[in-house]
C-alpha cells in the first residue's frame, strides 16, 4: 500500500498491477491494510481508502481472491459498510473476503474524533446486523454502541467471508461466530503463538455450537528472501522469517501442519520490496515448492 522507505503512497495503478502480477504468479490471494495514517516517529504513513483499492483491483484481475487485512470496524457506520462489502461481493464475483478488526493506532481515532474505548464491545455489537445486512435483511438494533433503525442495503451477489482478526478470549469468541480466522501478527517462523490463538479459537467455535470447519482458519508471516539488506531508518516488522525459497516454503507448510488453512505472506518488512523489486517474482518457487510437497 505504500513504499517502506519514503511512507509514499502506492498508486492505485501500482497496486493493481502489483495483483495482476501476483494472479499470474499463481498466488491465492491478495489483501490491503485500512489506516488513515500510521503515525511513526520518521513520518507519517498514508494507503488510499482499501475498499476503493480493492474494486480498483477486482476491475484488475480475474481469478485472485482479494481481501482486507483488515478494515477497521470503527472507521464506518455497520450499514455503510454493509453497503460497500455488498457492493465488492457483487464487483468481484465472489472473490472479496470482509477482513475486520478494531483499529489500534490511537492517533488515528484521535485525528478524526472517533472514540477509542470499548473498541471490542462495539465490534461485538456490530458483528450479527452486518451479517444480516448482508444477506438482505431488514435490520433494527439498539445497545450503547449502535442504533440503526429498519436499516438495509441492495444485495445483488452472495455476502463476502466475513473473517475477524483476533488473539484474545473475546476477539476469538467473535471469530468463532464468522467463516474466518485471521492471526494478524506477523509471527515469523516460530508457530507457537499461532497454535496458542488458534486452541483459544477452536475452544470458541465449540461454544458457540459450530463445527470446526466452518471457520477458515489463516496466518500471516513477515518473509524475505535471503539477500535482505537492512535499510538504516526503514520500518521493520518485530520478528521476519528470513532464508532461501526452500526455508520459507518450509515455514509455510509448518503453519500449515499448525493448521492454518490460508497462510498471507508480507514481502515488505525492512523495506525489502524497494530494495529488491523482484521479490514478488522471485517468490514464485515459493508456492511451486509449497504445492510440489503438500
Amino acid at each position: 500500500m505504500y513504499d517502506y522507505y519514503t511512507y509514499r503512497p502506492k498508486t492505485l495503478t501500482e497496486l493493481a498491477g502489483q495483483a495482476r502480477q501476483a494472479e499470474a504468479i499463481g498466488f491465492d490471494s491478495v489483501w490491503v491494510m485500512d489506516h488513515v495514517f500510521i503515525q511513526r516517529p520518521t513520518g507519517r504513513v498514508l494507503a488510499h481508502d482499501p475498499l476503493l483499492v480493492l474494486a480498483h483491483v477486482a476491475a484488475a484481475t480475474s481469478r485472485i481472491a482479494l481481501g482486507s487485512l483488515v478494515l477497521s470496524y470503527a472507521f464506518r457506520n455497520v450499514v455503510q459498510l454493509a453497503r460497500e462489502a455488498a457492493a465488492l461481493a457483487d464487483s468481484s464475483a465472489g472473490r472479496f473476503i470482509l477482513g475486520l478488526g478494531t483499529g489500534w493506532h490511537r492517533p488515528e481515532f484521535d485525528a478524526l474524533g472517533l472514540p477509542f474505548d470499548h473498541l471490542v464491545s462495539r465490534l461485538e455489537t456490530g458483528v450479527d446486523p452486518l451479517q444480516r445486512l448482508l444477506v438482505g435483511e431488514e435490520v433494527s438494533i439498539e445497545s450503547a454502541w449502535a442504533r440503526i433503525d429498519r436499516a438495509s442495503v441492495a444485495v445483488t451477489a452472495p455476502a463476502p467471508p466475513i473473517w475477524i482478526a483476533a488473539e484474545g478470549p473475546r476477539m476469538l469468541s467473535i471469530a468463532a461466530r464468522c467463516d474466518g480466522w485471521n492471526h494478524a501478527y506477523w509471527g515469523a517462523a516460530d508457530t507457537a503463538r499461532f497454535r496458542a490463538a488458534l486452541a483459544g479459537l477452536d475452544e470458541a467455535i465449540g461454544r458457540a455450537g459450530r463445527e470446526r470447519s466452518a471457520v477458515e482458519t489463516s496466518a500471516s508471516i513477515a518473509c524475505v528472501l535471503d539477500g535482505w539488506r537492512h535499510v538504516p531508518g526503514g520500518f521493520s516488522e518485530p520478528e521476519v522469517a528470513v532464508g532461501s525459497t526452500h526455508d520459507l516454503a518450509r515455514v509455510v507448510r509448518d503453519y500449515g501442519d499448525a493448521g492454518a488453512d490460508h497462510v498471507i505472506l508480507s514481502l515488505s518488512p525492512d523495506p525489502y520490496a524497494e530494495v529488491s523489486e523482484d521479490a514478488l517474482d522471485s517468490s514464485r518457487e515459493i508456492i511451486e515448492l509449497v504445492r510440489r510437497n503438500g
